[in-house]
């Protein structure tokens, strides 16, 4: 091996004017990402972008790593890459201090009563969620909670119900999307009771209806709506089994 340019250190044979554009991809991402981490750090203490003698400070202690690593690389090539890319970084650790808006999905349902005992049950059979359930649907844009409830009842059901009560809400998540269900109930009512395409509408006493092939979730949200529990969460176990956790 030719000893041009290089320079025995700490017992190895290093290439003193090794230039930064020769390092291995893995190590460049390496770097990158301590660059960013440090870079961050100093803004979280120092509330601004280090500047001046400030990113020797910083380039520092990215060097250090680079040392643990054995990353072979002259301080001098770091800090100058450091520099250039420095508008990048700062541009990236602020980006990770925004938090982006979950996207959410706002459906509702209501169990409506008649004072005998009686709930309104639907036998859904339209879309992918089927079974006895309670009549609800989907909130359109914009469309105040309050509307969306009366308006969906009364497509499903024929019914106008009168000073709905929300009571709680029911989520899960589907993909990244969170699928969040507002819960109603209604004793006042008016209307011709009328089936629709979602599936037919009829009375039936309570305990019955626990007794039904129930579309999933409609245990907790019975328990949700008789014990005062303003929150149920679902989710499914490692084995695909059903979990749904009451607040």
């Amino acid at each position: 091996m030719s000893r041009k340019n290089h320079k025995l250190i700490d017992g190895k044979l290093l290439q003193v004017d090794k230039k930064y554009s020769s390092l291995k991809t893995k190590q460049k991402d390496a770097i990158a990402q301590w660059m960013f981490e440090e870079t961050k750090a100093y803004y979280e203490e120092h509330k601004r972008f280090p500047e001046g003698k400030d990113n020797d400070e910083v380039n520092w202690k990215v060097y250090e790593k680079i040392e643990e690593r054995e990353i072979w690389i002259p301080y001098d090539e770091v800090y100058e890459h450091y520099l250039k890319k420095k508008n990048k970084i700062n541009k990236r650790v602020l980006e990770s201090f925004e938090h982006k808006p979950e996207q959410v999905l706002l459906t509702n349902m209501c169990m409506i009563t008649d004072g005998k005992g009686n709930v309104l049950a639907l036998d859904k059979v339209k879309g992918g969620y089927t079974g006895i359930t309670f009549p609800g649907g989907h909130i359109e844009p914009r469309e105040a909670f309050h509307d969306a409830i009366i308006r969906e009842v009364r497509e499903e059901t024929g019914l106008i119900i009168h000073n709905p009560v929300m009571t709680g809400t029911y989520q899960w998540y589907k993909g990244k999307v969170r699928n969040v269900l507002l819960l109603y109930k209604a004793k006042d009512f008016s209307g011709e009771l009328t089936s629709s395409d979602e599936g037919k509408v009829y009375w039936m006493p309570l305990e019955e209806f626990r007794t039904k092939l129930l579309a999933e979730g409609m245990l907790d949200v019975l328990e949700r709506m008789e014990n005062d529990k303003s929150e149920c969460v679902c989710s499914y176990g490692e084995d695909g089994e059903y979990i749904g956790k009451l607040y």
